[in-house]
């Protein structure tokens, strides 16, 4: 039986149409992040130094504000960070102090375990648009590494299965003409 070349070509582009639908996805992850990062609207850090205090709140559904104090009271900038189904992203960032301009991350950059393995790493892209004269967009690129899953004891009490994340930036600049 011989196969005619029309044949094989409605045969070959079929195969490629199928296999063009098919499309990647990614896993979220399984990890309870709320173990890791309580977000309660109204929670206080308390913290020796320099940095007074943080207190959480939230006015609008899983967008939570954290406004950072000085020993003194003063407000000394704030994150936001917004929480889905499996993460905790980080949106935004505002110092009140210096000339650093405000960051808003899209997508937030996670902030969350993703896994317990000891030396596991994610890498994530996220557009960083700054409030600076320019309102300038860079392309950052996000590295965060699990560096150790340990047990910690503070004044507050003792957690198991504390995991610790290096989390490092790379921003790459890209000139728009208009």
């Amino acid at each position: 039986m011989r196969i005619r070349p029309t044949a094989t070509l409605i045969l070959f582009f079929s195969l490629l149409l199928i296999l063009s639908c098919i499309q990647k996805a990614e896993r979220p992850a399984r990890t309870d992040f709320s173990r890791y990062f309580p977000l309660v609207d109204g929670a206080i850090y308390q913290y020796s130094g320099p940095l007074g205090k943080a207190v959480v709140s939230s006015q609008i559904n899983d967008l939570f504000t954290f406004t950072y104090f000085d020993s003194a009271g003063n407000i000394t900038g704030w994150n936001d960070f917004v929480r889905t189904d499996h993460s905790v992203g980080w949106k935004s960032t505002v110092s009140r102090g210096g000339n650093l301009p405000a960051l808003f991350f899209e997508p937030p950059i996670p902030i969350t375990p993703w896994s317990l393995t000891v030396g596991d790493t994610l890498l994530f892209s996220a557009a960083e648009i700054r409030s600076d004269s320019l309102n300038s967009h860079l392309r950052t690129q996000a590295e965060l590494e699990i560096i150790a899953t340990e047990p910690v004891t503070t004044p507050a009490g003792g957690f198991q299965d504390c995991v610790e994340i290096r989390l490092s930036f790379k921003s790459l600049y890209s000139r728009q003409e208009q």
